[in-house]
């Protein structure tokens, strides 16, 4: 017999925000003369971003290690705003969370950074509705590695059978699956009242 899910776990990045290269971004790639597919490729899968996301890095470091290597030191304030010109809100998916945070302790699991996160919180109304933020840059480690579901289930005093964690990224629900966990596989487009049919979740509401 399956345990009642008792806390509600959430990835950021295309699960509550959408992600897309921003008009900046764009227009910073076009200034280099790149493809901003090229240009994009060059910040997001450098394995600085990653020590980035694990709080490796100051704000000031990485900006100015980035500028540097994409030739565009004389814009470092220019290249900062581009980098966080990648979200785009999500209402129905939020609109969901609203009505399950009155019946579960939420929290939220992300790979992200100092910048981001800033710019985020900031913007969006919905993160008062996570009681606990574990962020990769704070933690010091990034998904899929054990220890930040570890710290997760720390901070909340949540037991791994009754968890359940959604992410867009198959390769990021092995780990807590393995621990036992409950997860959801939610790509970009995927219906998130839908996938939670399959548990036995209160608070959903029927339009």
């Amino acid at each position: 017999m399956s345990r009642r899910i008792t806390h509600l776990f959430f990835d950021l990045g295309n699960v509550l925000v959408g992600l897309r290269s921003g008009e900046k971004l764009k227009a910073l790639a076009q200034r280099t003369g790149q493809g901003v597919e090229t240009f994009c490729d060059k910040i997001w899968s450098h394995k600085r971003a990653h020590d980035y996301e694990r709080g490796h890095h100051t704000c000031d470091e990485y900006f100015a290690l980035l500028a540097e290597d994409l030739d565009l030191t004389y814009a470092q304030k220019e290249l900062r705003q581009a980098f966080c010109d990648i979200f785009y809100p999500l209402p129905d998916r939020v609109a969901l969370v609203r009505q399950l945070a009155p019946h579960y302790p939420l929290a939220l699991i992300s790979n992200t950074c100092a910048s981001h996160i800033q710019h985020l919180e900031t913007t969006y109304d919905f993160f008062p509705l996570f009681q606990h933020r574990i962020y990769s840059h704070q933690a010091g480690c990034r998904k899929p590695h054990p220890d930040i579901y570890e710290k997760a289930l720390q901070a909340t005093e949540a037991k791994a059978e009754s968890s359940l964690f959604i992410d867009d990224l198959a390769e990021n629900l092995e780990t807590p699956a393995k621990a036992g966990w409950k997860t959801i596989h939610l790509p970009p487009g995927t219906d998130l009242k839908k996938a939670l049919e399959s548990f036995d979740i209160s608070g959903i509401k029927n339009n």
